[in-house]
Formats: C-alpha cells, structure tokens, sequence
C-alpha cells in the first residue's frame, strides 16, 4: 500500500511544480433560467469549463461561485438541459444562462476516471444514461428490472416472478466461463456487493445440495436500493470505459448516482402509492368431462379412490393456478424526501416504506430504509460529502423452480389432474393430502404446503462513504484538486427454513420435519486518494488537459453458516435439536489494491477529445500476489460542427480500445486440502480434487469500439451506432489432472472467447406542435459469441441437467451460445449430443415513446425479443404427467424434420413426449421470441391551485401505471426471461417450474410542499 502512495505523491509533486500558485479570485454571480418560459431552474451545476467541480444553483436558480482572476469561462449544465458556456471578462461579475430543454437527452456527462468526467458529446466511448425520471416511471422490484429496456447493450432477465426481485444484467454478451459475471455495481464511488446467497429453500424443496442452491429463486442484492433515492444510472460497456476499475470489470460497471441537497429553503416531497398484481399468464390445465377421461390419468388406487369421489360421474374442473396465484391483496409504497441548504451546507434525506403483495399466498417483500447525503463547504478550498443508507427487506418468496420433494407447485400440477378440491380445509382442520401421482409421500398439497412452510428470508444492510475534496491550487489556467473517498457496505442476511413434520411430503427422506437457519455477513470497504490537474489555456486550439493520477485499496470479505435439521418433534423449529444434522461453513475474503495514471486532452473548441491511460491492479486472488496486472486503454472522437448543411447539427466519430479484467475466484490459487471427516475417532485432511494453482491470473478482455452519434433537423432526431469486438483470453477453465496424481482437477489460464455486436439508437421528436410534444426512443442490440479456442477438451458448462434437456458447451470454433442437447441426428438417426438451437436472440430492440399535452404525459415502453430458444422443462414434464392445456389436441404427422412420426393415436402431448423420450429434445427447445408491453404510465400535474389546499403544498400529481401488462409470444410457457439456476453466464435458458410472472398496476400521489 505504502509503494502506491509513494508513487502518486510523486506524480502530483512532479504535476504541480511548474506551476505559479496565482490564487487570486473574485466572486461571481448569477442566474440560471429554462428558455421561452423563463422559470427558474435549481441544481443546475455552474463551474469553469474544464474543471471537474462547480456550484449547483439553489430553488430560485441563482447560484454564487469563486473563481481565479483574470478571464474565464464558465459551464452550466443539468440532465434534462442543453449545456450553456459563457465567458466572463477580468472585470465582468455576473453570467446569467438560460438553458434549453434537452428533450432527446443527448448531452449529459459520462465518467472518464476515479474522479473525473466528460461532457458526453465530447465522449470517445458508447454512452448510456439513465435520469431518475425515466428510472421511476413505473415502479419495479429492482433497479434492475426499472433499467429494462432502456440500455443499449444489456440484456436484463428477471429470473422468476416471486416477489422481491432476483434479476440479472449482462452487458454485450458473457465473458466468462467460471468466473464472475455480474456487472460490477458502483454507488456513489464505492463499490457494492450483488451478491445472490440462497437462504435454503433447498432444505425443503430438495433441488440440489443440502442446505443451499442457485435453483433457490435466490434474490440479489441490488435489491435493496431504493431506486427513488436515484438521481442517474450511467452503464460503462467498453472496455475502454471499464478499464479505470482494473480487474473487476469485464462485466460492464454499473455506475448509480443518488440524488444531493441543492441550497435553498427545504423542499419536502411526500409520495403514496397503492398498487395491485395478478397472474399474467397462465399455463392452463388438461380439462376432464367424466370420470371415464380422468381414470388413466390417477396415478394408482388412492387416486382412483379421489377420482371416483370427485367424478359422479362428470368431473368439475378446477383451476388450481387461478385460486394459489390470485391473491390481489393492495401494495402499498410510502416515500417522504427532504432537500435544501443554507450557508455552506446542504443536505438530502429520505425515508421509504414499500410493501409488495405476491400473487401466490402466503408471499411477499417488505422493504423500509432511509437515506441522508450531506454536503459541506469548509472555507474557500475543502468540501466534504457523507452519504449514508441503511435498509431492511423482508421476502416471502413461496417455493418455485425445481425440486424433488414433490413441493414446488407448477411441477406438482404438472402431474395431477385439477378435478378436486385442494384448497378447503377437512373436518381435522387440515387441507386434503393430494391423492393422485400415487397419493404417497413422493407428492404433497401445495395450498397446504405453502401456507404451513417457513421460508424466510431478512436481510440488514448498512452502506455508507466520505468524500473529501481539496482545491490545491486554483488559477485561471490551472486547478489541481485532491480528493480522497472512503466507503463501506455491509448486510447480514438471515434465512429461516421450516417444514412441520406433518405435511404429506416429510417421511420421504426417513425423518418427519425439517429446519434451516442460514445466516450470511458480507463486508465491503473501499478507499481511495486521487490528484486532478487540469490546465485550461484560453485559446481555442486546446481546450483543456487532465491528468489524474490515484489508487485504491478495496477489500471484500462474505461468511455463511447454514445448518439444517431433519426429525423434528413436533412444536420444535430448531434445527440443532434435529435427529440428522447437517452444516456448511463458508469463508471468503479478496484484498485488491491498485494504482492509475489518465490523460484527458480537449483540442479544437472541444472538437478533438483524446484520453489515454492505464489502471494496475494486484489481488490476493490471483497467484502471484505481489504481482500488478496492466489494463490500459486509449480512445479518441471528432466533432463535425454543421457540416455539409443547417439540417445535420453535428456528426461525431468515436474509436476506442481498452484492456479490463476478471479475477480469479476465492481459493482458485489456494486449495490443496480437503475434511475427509473422521478416521478412528480423529478429524482427518485429504488432498482436495481440486489442485490450487499458484500461476493463476485475471482473465483479460481486449475490445475495440467504433461508432458514430449524430444530431439532426435541430436537435430533434439523434442517431448513435455503435460496433464493437471482444476477445476474452487467459479464460479461468477446469484442466483434468492425470488420474495417477491422485487428484481431479485444477483452474488454468487459457482459451479465448470473442463477442461482435451491434448497437444503435435512435432518438426523435417526431412532433412538436403548440401544447403537444412526441419523442421516441428506439434501442436495437444484436450480437454474437465465440469460443475460439481453448486448451481443454470440448465440455459442457457447469449448472444444468445435461444432455437430456439442454446446456450450453464451450467447444472450438463455435457459438458459446449453442444448445448442445440429444437429437436424432447422427448416422442412420442414431441420437447423438448435438447442437439443436442457439439461446442468443437474433436481436432485441425496445421502443419507448413518451406524449405530452398540456399537463399530461403519456409513457409506454415495447420490448421486441426475436429468436433465441429456452430449453421448456416446464411444458416437458406437464406432457410426462399428461396434464398440458394442449394435450388433447391433434398432432401432426411428426413434431420436427427427422423426428419419429406420431402414431395414429397419439395425441399432441403424448407424441411431444414420445418424440422426446425416443431421445429427440428438440421438441422442447422452443422459440422464445415475444413482445412484452413492459410499462405503460399516464401523468397528470396538477394546478399549482390545487396543492395549495393542502396545507403547505407547492406542486400535486397523479399518476397511473403498470408493470407487464401483457406478454404477446407462441412461447408455452410462462415467460422465455425466466431461469431455473438463477444469475449464471451460461445456461441461461433452461424454464423449470417457476414462479409465475405478474403485471402490476399502480396508482400515486405526489405531493410537495
């Protein structure tokens, strides 16, 4: 730590000699207005041009700043609004902007470094922006799911439809076969975990592992920010752009700016939502007319029993799916924010409150928190800022997804025929055992499974960061700022797991009643110390140079405990008094450390922006610790100021090229030994299948970005293409270790995987007339990936059922996309494990359009997915039990080119399943193409007369929304986005039993006062 210090007080010694410390100022004053109607505008950011801090106007856009003697010019600019410069005399005083609406959002900024930034129409990489009013329009589980469709470049998939969240961003494509895959998420500065833990569902659900798996409808951690509290979301894709965070950052980074105090009288703002969910789409059920239908379908003699009882001899069909997913209950969501400032501080606090019904009972999401960002001035050359958020969420989140207890509701109702009724209690007050699929212990009720389990899960989490800034020097030509930031995030995730011993399910595994408790702790710190030297000559030939020298010093550190219990007496919920005991102790921690150099050139009125630099990063993950991996970049744009004509305003070119990297994993240097339990009497250590490697390094991702924006007919259309290339090498990947080593395998460095694509926006006023306005937003991504090479056998990617239904196989020369699954392609029509679709869509394209009249504002957001397949587990084991919606339907002459023909009595279902069981998987591998209305709102601003009978209030407005109101795909099942196995890079196709998707209705009321 102490060689990195060292370093970057000399870069700073060596930046700032030369210069003559003339710190001369005067005070400047001004104000800042919106174009044609005049109205004041507050938090507008004044500052000299070149220069990475200013003043943000109060209430009433008045603003006062001290600047260095001599000529100036000064910069005003705010998300929504065209920048505005003005250059001031030695002896001029006041600068007054009036800015115009920048209603296609094409100017903004974009982070360049740890601590600095650039205008975005100056920027050499691919930009995408997200203002908190196009973030919240609708609300959304997570900011995850809030970011949908509106980020050129990332695919973002809501794994299931339980309430809470659990979603996934991957940015232009995956990068990585074992190591991580989650985009690094930065708030603030600091960085925070995402980290999905299972709280142990698998106890219960018996999916896979003891006490914890990724089939869990695990939720992420991302889902316990408040998006409300968010001012912007900035996504850097390229590596050029994601370089400055080094070795953590192949993913893309996520870069989210909470909202500051502004100085002026408080300004409160109250917010009372109240909303509504029901079940988007369901799977139907097989119906049955008589009893006659229903008797080969029973399952055995106790179902038969049922059967005969129900039908007399018609059969009432009931919908299951309808009575266990139609709770509607009322959500509600309550959100108080308070900003302003006086003097030299400033300040933004809020409360939230937000409670989620889940359309399946006995589910849903709590989540209360509080937020408080300070500002202060000291003097004329230090200011600091504190940030603190603190948050409880509270998930009910029912059982979904696979198991093999016989549990998760869609897979139950898969197998047994909807012709009783499971959801009334029995004279006994307990619900019916279900009868059918031979009535044993290997099935259960899921109306009385889901309203007598405990699965819980509660998380605390802490996250807060000082930033200090110093302004060293500060002269007409010169500024030098130092500035330091210190961060922690930490949460403790406590998931609590009960099964009461007489439920129908428990004598399965030989002992009635389980217990888990599964406690998580996570602790992030981060620091950092950076000196920005910017040199502004007042000529036009250069416009500025920064150079920014720093470092950081990060640690991560995660501890789970799990213990589950089976055999329980009953009353008791305490796993440690169980017969059968089992337990999983986890440990990691990362201590990252690195150091960076940057160059950021403006030349020719800020028509050339050249930036150079390089991050070195070191890990204790990585093999040689001692060792600093080099990641730099290099990029560089061209502005053309009306060229050719008045109709083209501005054309842009940009090129960019740049290094990051992905890390080893926790222990991939390390393992040598294992527990190989007690021999004699005695713990014992083996040696581990998993030999550590003391040679292993980051993955490393070289990318090369061309593009284009350009600006039209006065600002009114925006055009952005952008075309990129990856090469991924030094891939993590498992190498098989000679079995007369004893050993199994160890990680290596090695292989290359590659990604093209292509992204492109479209941005346009298509009308403007008087008191109506029209814009468009149209987002087209499409790519696809490789495996080059790589120094192993062809294998399979780890986390999915095999061949039977489907993986992913990281294999030379082809797609790393491609589904790899059993056919009845080889010789002769031998089945062999062959390549039977391809999971990448062909492209997604979204299409966001927002109408304005007078005081209304009309928003809707269309999401178009073409091609791309999901391995339908769901629908498969729905023709295995004989219960699909469409099994009764005429089947074709065969299902597929090259599959066996159906029989002369087969129907739709039974061939689909025999085509499948004759070991042919296409059949399920199904398009997943659709078009989603994925939100939809109408916004009403009241007259300023109408909140002014409310006592104090200054503005009113009303708004109506929805979240997924309708889903238009041939798909047959739920929804194509959902996943079995959760955030995983590959494998990401395989639909099992999930939680069913909900739309959402909201209505609220926004007062300020």
């Amino acid at each position: 730590m102490g060689r990195f210090f060292s370093l970057a007080a000399a870069a700073f010694a060596v930046a700032v000699l030369p210069l003559h410390a003339d710190a001369q100022t005067r005070d400047v004053s001004g104000k800042v207005t919106q174009a044609v109607v005049g109205t004041p505008i507050a938090d507008v950011t004044v500052s000299i041009v070149g220069q990475q801090v200013g003043v943000r106007t109060n209430e009433r856009g008045e603003f006062r700043m001290r600047v260095p003697s001599g000529e100036v010019v000064l910069l005003a600019r705010q998300l929504g609004f065209k920048r505005q410069t003005i250059r001031l005399g030695p002896t001029e005083n006041t600068a007054n902007f009036v800015l115009e609406k920048d209603v296609l959002q094409l100017e903004g900024v974009t982070v360049t470094g740890a601590a600095t930034t650039v205008d975005r129409r100056v920027a050499a990489t691919a930009v995408a922006s997200v203002s908190s009013l196009e973030l919240n329009r609708v609300p959304a589980r997570s900011i995850e799911s809030n970011l949908a469709g509106k980020v050129a470049g990332a695919r973002i998939f809501e794994n299931s439809g339980a309430p809470g969240g659990g979603a996934q961003v991957q940015i232009r494509g995956a990068t990585s076969v074992l190591g991580q895959g989650d985009p690094l998420y930065v708030v603030d500065g600091v960085i925070v975990s995402n980290a999905g833990v299972s709280s142990g569902a698998s106890a219960i659900t018996r999916a896979g592992g003891t006490v914890g798996s990724n089939q869990d409808q695990v939720v992420n951690r991302l889902a316990d920010l408040n998006p409300n509290d968010i001012e912007s979301v900035e996504v850097l894709k390229s590596a050029a752009a994601t370089a400055i965070y080094g070795s953590r950052a192949t993913n893309g980074v996520v870069v989210i700016t909470t909202k500051k105090g502004s100085a002026g009288q408080p300004k409160w703002n109250v917010t009372q939502r109240v909303g509504t969910q029901q079940l988007m789409r369901s799977l139907g059920h097989r119906q049955y007319a008589t009893l006659t239908d229903v008797l080969p379908f029973v399952g055995g003699p106790v179902g038969e029993a049922a059967a005969r009882a129900a039908c007399t001899p018609n059969c009432t069909n009931y919908d299951w799916q309808g009575q266990l997913y139609g709770r509607t209950d009322p959500s509600y969501e309550t959100l108080i924010s308070s900003s302003g400032g006086s003097g030299n501080t400033r300040y933004f606090a809020s409360l939230n409150d937000r409670q989620e019904s889940g359309i399946m009972i006995n589910t849903g999401a709590r989540r209360t928190g509080g937020r408080i960002n300070l500002d202060q001035t000291l003097g004329s050359k230090l200011t600091a800022s504190m940030g603190l958020d603190v948050t409880r969420n509270f998930l009910q989140r029912g059982i979904g997804n696979n198991n093999n207890a016989g549990v998760s509701p869609t897979y139950v109702f898969g197998y047994t025929p909807a012709i009783i009724d499971l959801n009334t209690k029995l004279a006994n007050g307990r619900y019916p055992n279900m009868p059918f699929y031979g009535g044993g212990v290997g099935i259960a009720n899921p109306f009385e499974v889901i309203r007598d389990i405990q699965s819980d899960e509660s998380v605390f989490r802490q996250a807060g960061n000082i930033r200090l800034n110093y302004t060293a020097l500060s002269t007409a030509r010169h500024s030098v700022q130092i500035s330091s930031l210190t961060g922690v995030d930490r949460f403790q995730q406590e998931g609590v797991q009960y099964s009461p011993n007489y439920l129908q399910f428990e004598p399965a595994d030989g002992f009635l009643g389980t217990a888990g408790q599964n406690n998580v702790s996570s602790l992030q710190t981060n620091a950092g110390l950076n000196a920005v030297w910017t040199w502004t000559p007042a000529n036009k030939l250069v416009t500025s140079f920064t150079t920014s020298v720093g470092g950081t010093y990060e640690r991560q550190k995660q501890e789970i405990y799990r213990i589950r219990g089976r055999g329980l007496l009953p009353t008791r919920r305490i796993a440690a008094n169980a017969q059968d005991i089992a337990t999983e102790d986890t440990r990691t921690e990362f201590r990252d450390q690195s150091y960076y150099v940057n160059e950021q050139v403006l030349l020719l009125d800020e028509k050339l922006a050249l930036n150079v630099g390089f991050r070195a990063d070191r890990s204790s993950a990585n093999g040689d610790r001692g060792m600093f991996y080099l990641f730099p970049k290099y990029s560089g744009s061209y502005r053309f100021v009306k060229p050719l004509t008045d109709k083209i305003d501005e054309v842009k070119f940009r090129g960019a090229w740049g290094q990051s990297g992905n890390r080893p994993r926790y222990g991939d240097r390390d393992i040598l030994y294992a527990d190989g339990g007690l021999i004699g009497g005695q713990n014992s250590l083996v040696s581990n299948g998993l030999l550590g490697n003391t040679g292993i390094k980051p993955e490393v991702m070289n990318e090369l970005e061309f593009g284009m924006d350009a600006q039209l007919f006065g600002s009114r259309v925006g055009v952005e293409v952008t075309r990129y290339q990856r090469k991924i090498t030094d891939l993590l990947l498992t190498f098989p270790l000679p079995p007369s080593s004893g050993l199994g395998n160890q990680i290596i460095n090695g292989g290359q995987l590659s990604v093209l694509g292509t992204e492109g926006v479209l941005s346009l006023v298509p009308i403007r007339r008087g008191n109506f306005e029209w814009t468009s937003r149209i987002i087209y991504n499409a790519n696809v990936q490789y495996t080059n090479d790589i120094p192993v056998p062809a294998f399979p990617v780890p986390g999915s059922f095999g061949a039977a239904y489907g993986r992913n196989r990281i294999t030379p020369n082809l797609r790393s996309t491609y589904i790899w699954s059993n056919a009845p392609l080889g010789a002769n029509g031998a089945v062999r494990d062959t390549i039977t679709g391809d999971a990448n869509p062909i492209h997604t394209t979204t299409f966001n359009n927002d109408f304005t009249w007078k005081r209304f504002t009309f928003s809707a957001l269309l999401d178009w997915r073409a091609g791309g397949f999901v391995s339908n587990m769901t629908n498969n084991l729905w023709d295995e039990g004989k219960q699909s919606r469409d099994y009764d339907e005429a089947a074709p002459t065969s299902m597929l080119p090259g599959s066996r023909p159906c029989g002369a009595t087969e129907t739709l279902g039974l061939c689909r399943f025999n085509t499948f069981n004759a070991g042919d998987t296409r059949v399920y591998m199904q398009n997943a193409s659709y078009v989603k209305l994925r939100e939809i709102t109408i916004n009403y601003q009241a007259p300023d007369s109408w909140a002014q009978k409310i006592p104090g209030g200054k503005s009113l407005r009303f708004n109506l929304s929805g979240r997924n109101l309708a889903l238009f795909s041939d798909y047959w099942g739920f929804d194509p986005e959902f996943n079995n196995f959760g955030n995983t890079n590959f494998n990401r196709f395989i639909d099992l039993a999930p939680f069913p998707p909900s739309r959402q209705f909201f209505f609220s009321v926004d007062v300020g006062f």
